[in-house]
């Protein structure tokens, strides 16, 4: 209220992009909590809409980030079943994902960043802000955020009235099917929007280094997978307000062959299922303050199973979260938003036993343009938690444009408190040599990084970026065997870890002649060192990240015809290198006056046998078929 009442006197003459409507590619949200041009943030964002999702080899929205410059996505199994997301030489916990502005991550550990409660028929944009943004969102963002916004959630007043929707069905190799539909309803102030999708395959059978099929008590150890999803949401637009709520479930049963682990007796399965609800109330774009409150909950309930001779695993992780935010230009130069937050988070498990705990922080944020040309951006958050006590978060960032040139930088600090898993997790009840104990004295993470990077924009639909980058993270977050002899990886804090690296990119949209073209092209450098560890020391997690990492795709659109080519080459810091291309063709066609789009595609086009983490299989070469009506 206080906040509130700062920003609110006085009479805005700043005009800000509305929030509402369709944001352009170049107005991003993530990097300021404000609709507003990317020039401006001093970061780099980078944006995917709808119509991208729609002609990429893509199934889930997992599998879309592979191609996004600097974000590595460590799969497991493929097709969208479990993935770590990784930013900057970050651990899997250093990413922060947002849906429609609540966070999506769990207490409990961020291997479940992929457990998604909303189809991706229901994702509009997707915005993805590499470097720190703990002094605007609070821990957990020390390598980047990942924010999806949803229809509902952005509540298009661009798109056409009316009723609208989609069913989609594919089906591919190891008797793959996948089901999907949403549909719409539009009106002049309330959007309804419902979604769902199947998912199952019976996978690959799993092979060992000699090339023999992997054996358990049940049989032969496949990549199977089976999971279902489903959402609905509505935004009805007040006078003076707007407001939004949604709810969502996502199930899922699969195997998890070596999924956390590199031994011969993991021959894991899982099953988790993912509630989550919220609901959020918005100032009305045109009102001079931009105020927002939104409440949101998640629980995750996950059963493993190492193997079969060993019991389950069974947690139940669950947070709910309240924040509100506003803000106020006071002149046309200072733009002020600030905002609170709190947290009630907790777990019930038979492995690690019943833990709730509370945390809470503010920020605040100014935006000053003292020229046209040059803007400077400042935030400072203090947050409250048990992991680390009471910790204040900077950041200071630049940018000075000219003409078709960005020049920006900054300075930012962050934190993360270990999580559950790294906590309390407890071997000892079915301790296999080589698995994981926590550590309920770990101290948190706690970070310093720095950036510069450059913008060019030499032609209509051609952008070039460049970005340098260094962390100094003290205290990371690992599981280390000290010795050979260990018989765990026991959760430690590493005395100090440096990251730095460089980030080069490429973008263009352009028509050449009837051909429509949007092709992206990076290559990202990255170097670790861990400072003063001894000879010995074997960490899990803590060299997992490409050391070279290329990513690209190609898009193209020649009348009905479209076409999608994606392709990644991983250079890992401690492994062998390998590179995977997927490929996507689509054929549109009026039927009954709506559109039909019949499409084909193959995944692992080369048939690269690799794996991300361990030794789970990822995907051989896949085949799908697929057709998509649109009414």
């Amino acid at each position: 209220m206080l906040i509130v009442a700062v920003l609110c006197p006085g009479t805005a003459t700043a005009q800000e992009v509305e929030l509402e409507g369709a944001l352009p590619d170049s107005v991003v949200v993530t990097a300021t909590r404000l609709a507003e041009e990317a020039r401006l943030s001093g970061r780099r964002v980078t944006v995917w809409t709808a119509r991208d999702l729609q002609r990429l080899p893509v199934t889930s929205y997992d599998e879309l980030l592979r191609t996004v410059a600097g974000l590595e996505v460590q799969s497991r199994g493929g097709f969208g079943v479990q993935s770590d997301l990784t930013m900057r030489g970050s651990t899997f916990n250093g990413v922060l994902v947002l849906l429609d502005g609540a966070r999506l991550n769990d207490p409990m550990t961020g291997h479940f960043l992929a457990d998604f409660p909303v189809p991706l028929a229901e994702i509009a944009r997707i915005e993805v802000l590499r470097g720190p943004a703990a002094a605007m969102y609070g821990p957990d963002a020390i390598g980047g955020v990942v924010q999806l916004f949803t229809h509902a959630g952005l509540h298009a007043a661009a798109e056409a009235r009316g009723f609208s929707g989609s069913v989609e069905g594919t089906a591919g190799r190891h008797g793959l099917y996948d089901v999907r539909g949403a549909a719409r309803q539009h009106g002049d102030r309330t959007l309804w929007s419902t979604s769902a999708e199947a998912q199952e395959s019976d996978g690959q059978v799993i092979r060992n280094e000699a090339g023999e099929p992997v054996r358990s008590p049940d049989g032969a150890v496949r990549t199977d997978f089976q999971r279902e999803v489903a959402s609905a949401a509505v935004s009805h637009a007040f006078d003076r307000a707007t407001l939004y709520a949604r709810g969502g479930v996502d199930t899922r049963d699969f195997n998890a062959f070596q999924f956390y682990s590199g031994l011969p007796s993991d021959t894991a399965r899982e099953a988790t299922t993912t509630l989550w609800a919220q609901t959020r109330l918005s100032a009305a774009p045109a009102a001079p303050t931009q105020w927002t409150l939104q409440l949101h909950a998640r629980q995750h309930d996950d059963t493993y199973i190492y193997n079969p001779q060993t019991p389950a695993n069974e947690h139940t992780s669950r947070r709910l979260e309240a924040q509100a935010h506003a803000s106020r230009a006071l002149s046309s130069q200072l733009r002020l938003t600030g905002g609170v937050s709190g947290t009630v988070r907790g777990i019930d498990s038979n492995n690690m036993g019943r833990h709730q705990d509370a945390s809470g922080g503010a920020f605040l944020t100014t935006r000053y343009q003292p020229t046209a040309r040059l803007t400077l951006n400042a935030s400072g958050r203090v947050d409250a938690d048990p992991g680390y006590g009471v910790e204040a978060t900077p950041q200071v960032g630049i940018a000075y444009n000219r003409k078709a040139l960005t020049l920006r930088g900054g300075i930012s600090r962050a934190v993360r408190a270990p999580t559950y898993i790294e906590r309390y997790f407890n071997t000892e009840l079915d301790s296999p040599r080589g698995r994981d104990l926590g550590n309920p004295d770990l101290r948190a993470e706690r970070a310093w990084a720095y950036e510069a990077g450059v913008d060019v924009y030499p032609g209509p639909g051609l952008s070039l970026h460049a970005t340098a980058f260094q962390r100094d993270t003290r205290d990371l977050i690992d599981f280390a065997q000290l010795t050979p002899a260990d018989t765990v990886f026991l959760a430690r804090n590493l005395l100090q870890v440096q990251t730095r690296g460089v980030e080069v990119e490429a973008e263009g949209n352009r028509v050449v002649g009837p051909v429509q073209l949007r092709a992206t092209a990076s290559y990202t450098y990255l170097d670790a060192s861990l400072g003063d560890v001894e000879d010995g020391v074997t960490f899990k997690y803590a060299l997992t990240n490409a050391r070279h990492l290329v990513q690209s795709n190609l898009m193209m659109r020649l009348a009905s015809v479209q076409l999608g080519v994606q392709g990644l080459w991983k250079d890992p810091l401690d492994g062998d290198p390998y590179g995977v291309v997927d490929l996507r063709g689509a054929y549109r066609l009026p039927f009954a006056d709506r559109a039909l789009q019949l499409s084909a595609e193959v995944r692992n086009v080369f048939d690269v046998s690799y794996s991300e983490i361990f030794a789970a299989p990822m995907p051989e070469r896949w085949w799908l078929i697929g057709a998509q009506w649109r009414f």
